[in-house]
C-alpha cells in the first residue's frame, strides 16, 4: 500500500511538472517529465478520479504533459488532421471497448452454484476498458508525435534517454551491494517480489522500479541509445561516448537480467556494427514477428521447443521459467479464442478452475491486450506500437542526411527490441510509445527516397 508521503510526491509532481513548461523549451520539459517519473516516482501510488483510471506513474505524466502543452504551447501539438493515424487507433480502441462489454453481457458463475460471480459487463464498463486500457499508450504516441520537430529534437530525445540510464547506473550498482531498498528508504515500503531480486548469487537492482525486469528494459533502451550517439558524436557531458556506453553495458549486464542482457547485446552489435539500413531491417524483421506472434503460437508454428531448449543451454532454471509461461499462454490463448475478436475484458479474461480458483499468470502484454480485448486490442497495443517500423524500413535509404538516418534507425530498433520485449513480459513504461510517435514524425516530413531498401 502506498504511504502518505508517496501520494504526497505524486500530488506535488503535477503543478512541478506542469510549471516546467513555463521555464523550459517544451521538448525538454517534456523528457525531463517522462524519465524522472520513470525514474523516481513511487510504485503503487496512485489518484483515482471519477470515470478515470488510476492516475499513477504510468499515465500521469503524460496527462500532465498534454495539459501543460494546452495552457503553455498549444501550436505545438499535432492537429487531429495531421494525426488521424492516431485518431483510427484512438477509435478502434473506444469502439472495441464498447464491443467488448456488448458481448460480455454474460456473468460468470465461479466454482459452479454458489460460487463467486464475475459480473456481467455493460456498455458503460467496455468504453472504460477500451480508455483505461489504451489512453497511456496512445497518449504517448500523440506526444511523441506532436513535440518532435526536427532531426535536432531527435538527437535530443537520445542524449536524454542516455543520460537517464547514465544517472541510474550509480543507484544501481549500490543497490547490487545493498539490495533493492531505495524504494523503501525514501517512500516506506516495499514493492514486493524480493524473492525475484536474487540471481546468479547476487541482488537484482529496481531502484525506483517495480522490478529488476523493468529496471532491465529500462536500461536496455538507454545503452542502445548511447551506442547510437557513440556513431555520431565524440562526446557526451566532456566524457568519450563510447567509454560512456561501454560502462553502461557492463552495469546493464552486472544488473542480471537474462532476456535485457540479450536484447542489448542484440541491440548494440546491430548499431556498432551494422549499417542504418541493416538496422532497420532488423527492426522491422522484429516488429512483423512480434504481429504475427499470436497466430504462430495459435497455430503452433512457433518453435517452442527450439526455444526451450536454448533457454536450457542457459540453465534449467530459465527453462522452467519458459516453460511456466508458454504453458500460461496455452491456457489463456485457448480462453481467448472463445472471444477472439473483442475479447473478455478485465477479469475476465483469465481462467479458473472448478473451484474457482484463478490458475492463470498473464506475463505478456501480448497475451493481456488480446484477453481483455481480442485482437481489436492487440491491434491498437501492437499496431500503433510497431507500424512505424516497418514504415521506416521503406521510408528510410541510404540517400539524405547521415546521422539523421542513423538516429532514427536506432530509434526503430529500440522500438522494434521493446515491441518483441512485450510477448513474454508485461509493459514497462510507455516510453517505447513515445519514440514510436516521434519517428512516425519525422518519416512523415522526410521526402521520399528515390529507391527503397534492399
Amino acid at each position: 500500500m502506498a504511504s502518505t508521503l508517496a501520494l504526497a510526491i505524486l500530488a506535488l509532481f503535477v503543478p512541478l511538472s506542469i510549471g516546467s513548461f513555463f521555464v523550459m523549451r517544451p521538448l525538454t520539459a517534456a523528457l525531463l517529465v517522462l524519465l524522472g517519473s520513470d525514474m523516481f516516482l513511487p510504485v503503487g501510488a496512485a489518484f483515482k478520479l471519477p470515470l478515470l483510471p488510476q492516475l499513477g506513474k504510468q499515465n500521469l505524466p503524460y496527462l500532465c504533459i498534454l495539459v501543460a502543452c494546452l495552457l503553455r504551447c498549444p501550436r505545438r501539438l499535432s492537429r487531429l488532421s495531421k494525426s488521424q493515424w492516431i485518431v483510427c487507433f484512438a477509435v478502434l480502441a473506444i469502439v472495441g471497448g464498447a464491443i467488448t462489454g456488448l458481448t460480455n453481457s454474460d456473468a460468470i458463475i465461479l466454482g459452479g452454484e454458489g460460487g463467486s460471480v464475475l459480473r456481467a459487463m455493460t456498455l458503460k464498463d467496455g468504453i472504460f476498458v477500451g480508455v483505461s486500457e489504451f489512453f497511456p499508450s496512445l497518449l504517448a504516441l500523440y506526444l511523441g508525435y506532436s513535440l518532435v520537430r526536427d532531426a535536432g529534437d531527435v538527437e535530443r530525445v537520445l542524449v536524454a534517454l542516455a543520460a537517464a540510464g547514465l544517472i541510474y547506473c550509480p543507484f544501481a550498482v549500490v543497490e547490487m551491494r545493498m539490495s533493492p531498498q531505495f524504494h523503501s528508504w525514501v517512500y516506506g515500503y516495499d514493492t514486493g517480489g524480493f524473492e525475484m531480486t536474487i540471481r546468479w548469487g547476487g541482488y537484482r537492482p529496481k531502484v525506483f522500479m517495480e522490478t529488476g525486469l523493468t529496471l532491465g528494459r529500462f536500461f536496455v533502451a538507454t545503452t542502445v541509445a548511447l551506442f547510437v550517439l557513440g556513431r555520431t558524436r565524440r562526446n557526451l557531458f566532456g566524457l568519450p561516448v563510447r567509454l560512456l556506453a561501454w560502462f553502461q553495458l557492463v552495469v546493464m549486464i552486472l544488473c542480471r537480467s537474462t532476456g535485457a542482457i540479450i536484447e542489448a547485446l542484440v541491440g548494440v552489435l546491430l548499431v556498432s556494427l551494422t549499417r542504418p539500413r541493416r538496422q532497420l531491417l532488423v527492426a522491422s524483421v522484429l516488429a512483423l514477428a512480434t504481429l504475427l506472434y499470436p497466430l504462430l503460437r495459435a497455430t503452433d508454428v512457433f518453435p517452442v521447443a527450439g526455444v526451450l531448449n536454448a533457454a536450457g543451454s542457459l540453465s534449467e532454471e530459465r527453462r522452467g521459467s519458459m516453460e511456466f509461461r508458454f504453458l500460461n499462454e496455452d491456457l489463456l490463448l485457448a480462453h481467448a479464442r472463445e472471444r477472439i475478436w473483442f475479447g473478455w475484458g478485465n477479469g475476465r479474461n483469465r481462467v479458473y478452475d472448478e473451484a474457482g480458483t484463478d490458475v492463470s499468470v498473464t506475463d505478456g502484454y501480448w497475451i493481456l491486450a488480446l484477453g481483455i480485448a481480442g485482437l481489436a486490442g492487440f491491434l491498437v497495443s501492437f499496431g500503433s506500437l510497431l507500424w512505424p517500423v516497418i514504415w521506416a524500413r521503406y521510408r528510410l535509404g541510404d540517400h539524405g542526411d547521415e546521422p539523421d538516418r542513423t538516429h532514427l534507425a536506432g530509434v526503430a530498433l529500440i522500438v522494434g527490441l521493446a515491441g518483441v520485449d512485450l510477448i513474454p513480459n508485461g509493459l514497462w513504461s510507455v516510453m517505447p510509445y513515445l519514440l514510436s510517435g516521434l519517428l512516425a514524425r519525422r518519416l512523415r516530413e522526410l521526402e521520399p527516397t528515390e529507391t527503397t531498401v534492399s
